[in-house]
C-alpha cells in the first residue's frame, strides 16, 4: 500500500523530537493530527514503528530501519526547496532572516535602508536564540555571534562589538553607589535568567556579582532593556543597544568583553537572486554603521 510523504515527515519529526506533543509543536499541527499521521503510516507499511515506554516513544526494529530512508527523503526535499529559490531570475520574494532580539534592535532602525536597496524583496525577521536549520530553510539568512560547525555553510564577518554597563539618570540619582565600583555589591541588577547565563556578557556579570543575582531576570533582551528603562536596576547591554537609548547612561565599557557577529547562509542560497541581494545589503549596512555598532568609543557618563 503506498504511503504519504507527509506521514513519513511526521514520523521523522516524532523520532527527532521524542514525543507526539513535541512533534506537534515543531510541525505546528495538533497532537491528534500527529497521531493520525503516524497511524496512517504504520497502516500503510503494515508494521508498528514506535513502542510506548515510561520515558517516551522508542523505535521498533522496523522503525529503526525506516529512519535512514526518511532522512534521505527529507534531505532531498530540503535540497530541492533551497534550489527552488534560484529557479526564478527575478529579484523578488520573501527573505527570512533569523537573529537575536538585541541584534534586531540594531537592524530594525536600518530597515528603510535595506528596503531601498532591495525594493522588491519582503523581509521576514525571525527572533531566536537557537540557530535556525539552514538546510531546511527555517531561515534564509542567519545573524549570529558564532559560525555553526556545519557543512555547506558560508559566513561573512559583520563586525566586532562591545558591551557596556548602563542605568537611567533617575536610578543614578537615587543610588550614588552605581557610579563607583560598589555597584556590583550594593545595586540592583537586571539580566538574563539562569537558562541564558551562557551568554558571555552574563557570564561576566555573574562573576562580578559573586553570590548575588540580578533581581529581575528574563529570557528576552528587549524585556531586560525595558526593565532598565523603568529604573529597575543596572544592566549589561551591547553598546549598539545601550548607546542609542536616550534614557540610559553608560557607566563602563567592558574592555575585556566583546563579540564578533557573522552573517551565515547555506551555500545553495547564494543562487537565489533575492537572498544574494539581501545578504549584500545587510553586509553593507553593518559596515557602513560599523562605528555605531562597535560602541567602544561612545562617551562614558561618569557624573
Amino acid at each position: 500500500m503506498p504511503f504519504d510523504w507527509d506521514d513519513l515527515k511526521v514520523f521523522l519529526c516524532i523520532y527527532e523530537q521524542g514525543s507526539l506533543s513535541a512533534a506537534s509543536r515543531a510541525l505546528k499541527i495538533s497532537q491528534p493530527t500527529v497521531g493520525r499521521r503516524l497511524k496512517s503510516l504504520e497502516e500503510s507499511l503494515a508494521t508498528q514503528l514506535f513502542t510506548r515506554q515510561p520515558d517516551g516513544l522508542v523505535l521498533t526494529a522496523h522503525g529503526e530501519q525506516l529512519i535512514p530512508f526518511a532522512q534521505n527523503m527529507e534531505s532531498a526535499a530540503s535540497a530541492l526547496h533551497r534550489h527552488q529559490a534560484s529557479f526564478s531570475p527575478e529579484i523578488a520574494g520573501t527573505v527570512r532572516v533569523s537573529m537575536y532580539e538585541q541584534i534586531a534592535q540594531f537592524v530594525v532602525p536600518h530597515l528603510p535602508q535595506l528596503r531601498k536597496k532591495c525594493p522588491s524583496v519582503e523581509i521576514e525577521i525571525s527572533i531566536a536564540h537557537n540557530a535556525a536549520n539552514l538546510s531546511r530553510r527555517e531561515a534564509d539568512i542567519m545573524i549570529r555571534k558564532s559560525v555553526p560547525d556545519l557543512p555547506d555553510i558560508i559566513a561573512k564577518d559583520l563586525g566586532h562589538y562591545h558591551y557596556g554597563v548602563y542605568a537611567t539618570h533617575s536610578y543614578l540619582e537615587q543610588h550614588p553607589a552605581a557610579l563607583t565600583d560598589a555597584r556590583y555589591a550594593e545595586c540592583d541588577w537586571v539580566g538574563f535568567d539562569d537558562e541564558h547565563v551562557y551568554f558571555s556578557s552574563q557570564v561576566w556579570l555573574r562573576k562580578k556579582l559573586g553570590k548575588r543575582q540580578p533581581v529581575i531576570r528574563s529570557n528576552n533582551g528587549v524585556t531586560i532593556l525595558d526593565a532598565m528603562i523603568q529604573s529597575c536596576g543596572l544592566g549589561v547591554l551591547p553598546c549598539f543597544v545601550g548607546d542609542r537609548e536616550p534614557s540610559l547612561k553608560k557607566l563602563e565599557t567592558i574592555a575585556d568583553e566583546s563579540a564578533n557577529l557573522y552573517l551565515v547562509i547555506h551555500k545553495d542560497m547564494r543562487k537565489s537572486p533575492a537572498v544574494r541581494l539581501m545578504m549584500d545589503a545587510i553586509v553593507d549596512m553593518f559596515h557602513q554603521h560599523k562605528n555605531d555598532f562597535h560602541g567602544f568609543s561612545h562617551q562614558i557618563d561618569n557624573r
